[in-house]
């Protein structure tokens, strides 16, 4: 079971369009985004905010192309972890994703990039917008994470 949530003024979330997949793949991703395009098209500051799914990010990017592509800085931050270890990595990796301010995200990226293993590995494995400081202003939903989704599946995680 599969949703796209959204937020609204009051910043309540809300589901917009739900569906059924055999599997997390490409095929099953481009199908539930294609019908969701249908429900509300491709409106100038749309936003879709994933997390690792498989086949998602192919899909969004096919259907949805231009859109403002977001990742779930709470997923990254976990792989990242996984793989990077220290002081410099837990001090600087969340303040350079939550930072409004270009010269301050770029002061965390150099921090981190003191390892060069670091910018190859984020520029690979974790290529769309997770820092606040390059996200568009026309939308005015500015989290990082993908909660939204994670609050919604919580609430329907009995039914599923």
């Amino acid at each position: 079971l599969v949703a796209a949530c959204a937020v609204d003024a009051h910043s309540f979330v809300f589901p917009v369009a739900y569906g059924v997949l055999e599997t997390e793949s490409e095929e099953s991703w481009t199908w539930f985004l294609h019908n969701l395009r249908r429900a509300i098209a491709h409106p100038n500051g749309l936003v879709i905010h994933t997390d690792a799914c498989k086949g998602l990010e192919v899909a969004v990017d096919n259907v949805f192309p231009g859109v403002e592509h977001r990742e779930c800085m709470r997923h990254l931050a976990a792989n990242f972890m996984k793989k990077f270890k220290g002081k410099v990595y837990t001090d600087n990796l969340w303040p350079a994703s939550l930072t409004c301010s270009v010269k301050k995200h770029n002061y965390h990226l150099r921090q981190l990039y003191m390892n060069p293993k670091v910018k190859e590995y984020l520029e690979t494995h974790h290529s769309k917008l997770w820092a606040r400081s390059q996200f568009s202003e026309v939308s005015k939903v500015d989290y990082v994470h993908n909660n939204l989704a994670e609050s919604f599946n919580s609430t329907i995680r009995k039914l599923k």
